[in-house]
C-alpha cells in the first residue's frame, strides 16, 4: 500500500455493452468496496497512469444545469462528499452514462472504477474503465513433476478504456480541474462520448498550454538572482523555469508560486498574462516532452542533423549570423578532426 495515498470511497460497477449492439446493461453494486491492501493497490496503480503521461486533456466541469455527471458531482459534493451519498451518486451516474451510450455502435463496456482518495493532500475523483482480458499462467502441477499452462481471466489495469480526474480541492480556484488521458485517433470518437458524459468542457492539452507559458516566460523581465543580487542572465532563466516547472508537486504549474520564485511579491507573470489576454489558467498540468523540446533544439535538413541547447545560444558557442550557423566549439572540432 502506497502511504501517500488515501482512499476514502471506492466502488465499482459493471457496464456491459458490445461494440457491435446497441443496448446497454448495468450491474451495480449495492454497497461500497472494502478498503483492503488490494483496493489501494489497484487505485495507486491507476493514478499513476496520469504520472506517466506527459499529454493529456485538461478542461473544465459543465455547469451542474448542463449535464446530468456533473449536476449529480456538484450535489453530492455539496452535501460534504459523505460515504452515505457516495454510492447514489455512483449509481446516478452510470444511470446517465447508459442513457448517453445506448445506440451507440462501437463503444464497449467494462467495469467502471470510482475512487474517491487523497494523494499528496490533494484530493481527488478518479474514474477509470478497466476490462478483462485473456491470458496464460504457470501452474505447479500436484505431483510437483512440473509446471502447466492455465488460462486465466485478469483486469487490464495497463491498458485503460477511459481514465478521468477530478481535483476535489481545485473546484474553487477557476482552473481546470477536469483531467483525461488522450486517447489514439483511432478511438477519438469513441472517447467523445465518455467526455461528454462527464461534462469536459473547453478541453486544452498539456502540450499547448505548456507551449503558451513558455512563451509569455519568454517575454519577462529576467528576475534578480537571490545569491548575487544581480538580475539572471537568460540561460539561467531558463533554466530555473525548468527546474521549478519539474519540482512542482504533481507536475502541475501554479503561476502563483511562480511569481512568488522568481518576482516574490510581484505578481509580474500574472499580470502579463492578464494584459496581453493570454489563455493560461492559474494551474494546468506541464508536458515534460514539450518542456524538453523548448531547451533541446534540434534541426535536420540535407542529411545534416543539429542539436544543441538555449544555453549554447546565450553563450555564444552556437550563434546565427547572415544566414549561417557558427558553432564556436574547439572540442566539437577536434572530434570532427579525428574522425576525418
Amino acid at each position: 500500500m502506497n502511504a501517500e495515498l488515501k482512499l476514502h470511497h471506492l466502488v465499482v460497477h459493471e457496464l456491459q455493452k458490445q461494440a457491435e449492439q446497441t443496448e446497454v446493461q448495468l450491474v451495480l453494486s449495492e454497497s461500497l468496496a472494502t478498503e483492503e491492501e488490494h483496493a489501494h493497490s489497484l487505485i495507486d496503480h491507476l493514478d499513476q497512469t496520469f504520472e506517466s503521461k506527459s499529454d493529456i486533456l485538461q478542461g473544465y466541469l459543465s455547469p451542474p444545469e448542463d449535464a446530468l455527471f456533473p449536476g449529480y458531482f456538484q450535489h453530492w459534493v455539496e452535501q460534504g462528499m459523505m460515504e452515505d451519498r457516495y454510492l447514489e451518486f455512483t449509481r446516478q451516474s452510470m444511470e446517465a452514462l447508459q442513457n448517453h451510450l445506448t445506440g451507440v455502435i462501437g463503444a464497449k463496456g467494462g467495469y467502471l472504477v470510482f475512487a474517491d482518495y487523497s494523494r499528496e493532500g490533494h484530493r481527488m475523483l478518479g474514474i477509470y474503465l478497466v476490462r478483462d482480458t485473456e491470458g496464460l499462467i504457470f501452474r505447479q502441477q500436484t505431483d510437483q513433476a512440473g509446471f502447466s499452462l492455465e488460462a486465466v481471466t485478469y483486469l487490464n489495469i495497463n491498458r485503460l478504456a477511459m481514465a478521468c480526474r477530478i481535483q476535489l480541492d481545485r473546484l474553487q480556484d477557476g482552473g481546470r480541474n477536469v483531467q483525461f488521458i488522450k486517447h489514439a485517433r483511432s478511438q477519438a470518437n469513441i472517447s467523445q462520448y465518455f467526455t461528454d458524459w462527464v461534462g469536459l468542457e473547453r478541453p486544452q492539452t498539456s502540450r499547448v498550454l505548456t507551449d503558451t507559458f513558455l512563451e509569455v516566460v519568454e517575454n519577462l523581465p529576467l528576475p534578480t538572482d537571490q545569491e548575487t543580487g544581480q538580475a539572471m542572465t537568460e540561460s539561467q532563466f531558463q533554466e530555473e523555469v525548468r527546474n521549478f516547472a519539474l519540482r512542482s508537486p504533481q507536475q502541475t504549474i501554479e503561476l502563483s508560486s511562480f511569481d512568488n520564485t522568481f518576482y516574490g511579491t510581484q505578481p509580474t507573470l500574472q499580470t502579463y498574462i492578464e494584459e496581453n489576454e493570454v489563455e493560461l489558467d492559474n494551474s494546468f498540468r506541464i508536458d515534460n516532452n514539450t518542456l524538453r523540446r523548448h531547451n533541446q533544439l534540434r534541426a535536420s535538413a540535407g542529411g545534416i542533423n543539429i542539436s544543441f541547447s538555449r544555453e549554447h545560444l546565450a553563450s555564444g558557442e552556437v550563434s546565427i549570423e547572415g544566414g549561417r550557423i557558427v558553432i564556436n566549439a574547439m572540442h566539437l572540432v577536434e572530434k570532427i578532426e579525428d574522425l576525418l
